[in-house]
């Protein structure tokens, strides 16, 4: 009996490139971890003692250097199969048919529910430390950059190079119609005209749409793919900190079985499985804000 080819493995590189491409939290991903085992992977901390007074009588004051671990569990564990019947394949083109599928599943329900998810986890943290972490209310191109200016001062201190602020189309909207900074738009003389007007950095943060809303709420219900809860708030802003965040992705198998190497039917059976989540450091949990809509 045939075995199943594992597609994750003959793939790696091309199914890495097309969740790079797709998600807007890949930059969130952390690209070395220390593994314990196939779902856990333990993550150092350094804290050491500052300046103290020095004496001229000669010698120099001890600090203190001490180092933990801690370790971090990967939860969000989601796995789908598909039966292809034997008279749609090719059978001399069933290694791109799987790779086709897998391309075709990772950009229009993997990938978006991937951002659905650390998108509202981070979202969740900001939420649970109260005020300091989140704000509920109307945005408005007479308040918005304001607002944001407001919520990115704390989070500075992490480098604004390290600072991601993802809005909503209508975020976005608002700001590009603010009436606080002047623009200047030039049309091009020659080649396909186009007027981009899109804000793309406050004071050297960078700003990412979320234009597809479905991914841009506080929490979801993942029963099957991905669906906003009836209590789940639609998102304007969330300000993120990079160091204070820890995203994982592993994909754990992509498997193509061949007909007679399975029970299930005359075709191919295709099976995905993928373990992956994000976590908020909680010596660093200030590095997380978010911005909801006022409900109704």
């Amino acid at each position: 009996m045939p075995n199943a080819i594992n597609y994750a493995t003959k793939y790696e590189r091309e199914l890495a490139q097309i969740i790079q491409q797709g998600s807007l939290t890949s930059e969130l991903e952390t690209p070395n971890v220390n593994w314990l085992d196939a779902q856990s992977f333990k993550v150092p901390t350094l804290t050491v003692s500052g300046y103290k007074n020095h004496s001229r009588n000669g010698g120099y004051n001890r600090g203190d250097v001490e180092t933990n671990y801690t370790t971090y569990t990967l939860s969000f564990d989601r796995d789908i199969e598909f039966f292809v019947d034997k008279a749609d394949v090719d059978e001399s083109n069933q290694a791109a048919s799987a790779a086709n599928l897998t391309r075709v599943f990772l950009q229009e329900k993997a990938i978006p529910e991937m951002d659905a998810y650390r998108l509202s986890k981070m979202a969740t943290k900001a939420i649970d430390r109260g005020s300091d972490g989140t704000a509920s209310e109307e945005v408005t191109k007479a308040n918005v950059y304001g607002k944001l200016k407001a919520a990115i001062l704390p989070v500075r201190k992490y480098g604004p190079q390290n600072v991601i602020v993802y809005v909503s189309s209508l975020t976005m909207d608002a700001l590009e119609q603010a009436e606080n900074f002047t623009r200047k738009i030039e049309m091009q003389a020659s080649g396909p005209q186009a007027i981009e007007s899109r804000v793309t950095s406050i004071d050297g943060v960078r700003i990412i749409e979320v234009w597809d809303d479905q991914r841009f709420h506080t929490e979801y219900d993942f029963s099957s793919g991905f669906e906003p809860t009836a209590e789940a708030l639609e998102i304007n802003y969330l300000v993120v900190a990079k160091p204070s965040i820890i995203a994982k992705p592993k994909i754990s198998s992509i498997y193509l079985f061949e007909p007679g190497a399975h029970t299930q039917g005359d075709g191919y059976l295709y099976q995905n499985r993928m373990y992956h989540d994000l976590f908020v450091k909680e010596h660093r949990m200030d590095g997380v804000f978010v911005s909801t809509k006022q409900n109704a």
